[in-house]
């Protein structure tokens, strides 16, 4: 697969205060994918996303391995919310109390199921 790596880094201020930007990399006419570990509100997610398109990404997708969305926070970022900025959001359903929340149907959320490489990991493990 031919990818490109972009590097964005974030430093924190005062209170909620974040700043985002691009250290390495260039964006312009690029499909970007945000690839994180864990979301919990999305600011920084939202904070990054905000940056790729003002530096000219065509367009900014997210996935992330653990969505945990305190206080059905996920609802920020489906269509219409105030952190609407990704026309993709992958996450797994590692935490399935929140995943089955999640509208698939009509917003930018797809939740990925572990399900079977979890299965197959173990089993593969269990015959060593």
């Amino acid at each position: 697969m031919d990818v490109e790596i972009v590097v964005c880094g974030k430093t924190r201020g005062d209170g909620d205060v974040r700043t985002v930007k691009i250290q390495e990399g260039d964006v312009e006419g690029m499909n970007v994918v945000i690839v994180d570990d864990l979301v919990q509100t999305g600011g920084t997610l939202f904070e990054c996303g905000k940056v790729l398109k003002a530096a000219g990404a065509n367009s900014v997708n997210a996935f992330v391995a653990h969505a945990v969305f305190p206080k059905e926070s996920y609802k920020r970022f489906d269509k219409g919310g105030d952190r609407c900025c990704f026309e993709k959001f992958w996450v797994t359903n590692s935490v399935p109390t929140i995943t089955c929340e999640l509208n698939e149907e009509n917003g930018v959320f797809e939740v990925l199921d572990l399900t079977e490489a979890i299965i197959k990991d173990l089993d593969e493990f269990s015959s060593m």
